[in-house]
């Protein structure tokens, strides 16, 4: 484990944890968090050890969103400047090949999670975008994001508000894949990952790779990149190991080749 000044990195197997640990801010996003945020998933792209990544935290909320803190004694350039490095971050986390599950516990700022590929949710978390309370618009591309996930409705519905939905009205809508009891959400999420780290890693990163960044295409250049995508899996030693496995009736053993 390596503990840094806001979150914990603990790599287990093919299975990378990064883990809020401000747990006296309710995991509020500053910049020196994002900061080490971005290290530590452009660490994670680079490992090949690395299958799947988890994103957690320690105390009683996931991520509140924003440091308002740092906000009130910023300039609004420097604040400009701050969700210009959370975009890049999020492009980051969208653009690794690798599958990123975040597991939530607590309050859950739904700019936190809009960049991860799955999501398990305890029971008593709660889902929003709180920042209309105290005078802030959403920012961080989540308005853009959360309208093409859930519908123009339901996204204002919850920014217009303010108020925190349940982990069952977050799965009904989308944004959350998968609700389990509090205490079985370490169990859950251990699960979810170890199944994850099984798959062949080039394929996961195929599939990633096409469903996000094919929303901004148009249809014909979409279904040529997923083309290319696709063919370049055979020329993977992964992909005759899967068939080969397949035929002979036995687990495949993926090496990322």
């Amino acid at each position: 484990m390596i503990a840094l000044a806001n979150i914990e990195s603990i790599k287990e197997g093919g299975v990378l944890t990064l883990k809020f640990n401000r747990v006296e801010k309710l995991n509020a996003w500053s910049s020196a968090l994002v900061e080490e945020l971005s290290t530590e998933f452009q660490k994670a792209a680079e490992d090949e050890q690395v299958r799947v990544i988890v994103l957690t935290a320690q105390g009683k909320a996931f991520s509140v969103g924003g440091d308002l803190n740092e906000f009130i004694s910023s300039t609004p350039d420097q604040v400009a400047a701050f969700n210009k490095k959370v975009i890049a971050l999020f492009s980051l986390m969208e653009s690794v090949r690798k599958p990123i599950v975040a597991s939530v516990n607590g309050f859950c700022n739904l700019e936190t999670i809009q960049a991860c590929d799955y999501v398990v949710a305890a029971r008593s978390a709660k889902f929003g975008l709180p920042e209309v309370n105290v005078g802030i618009s959403p920012g961080a591309g989540i308005l853009v994001r959360l309208p093409r996930l859930i519908g123009r409705l339901a996204a204002k519905e919850i920014a217009f508000f303010g108020e925190w939905i349940s982990a069952e009205r977050a799965c009904e809508l989308g944004v959350v894949n998968r609700v389990v009891d509090d205490d079985k959400l370490q169990d859950a999420t251990r699960e979810v990952a170890s199944k994850l780290a099984e798959k062949p890693p080039l394929t996961l990163g195929a599939i990633k790779a096409v469903i996000n960044k094919s929303w901004g295409m148009e249809l014909d250049g979409a279904m040529e990149y997923q083309l290319r995508e696709n063919m370049s899996l055979f020329y993977t030693e992964d992909l005759k190991e899967g068939i080969r496995a397949f035929l002979e009736k036995r687990k495949p053993a993926f090496k990322g080749r």
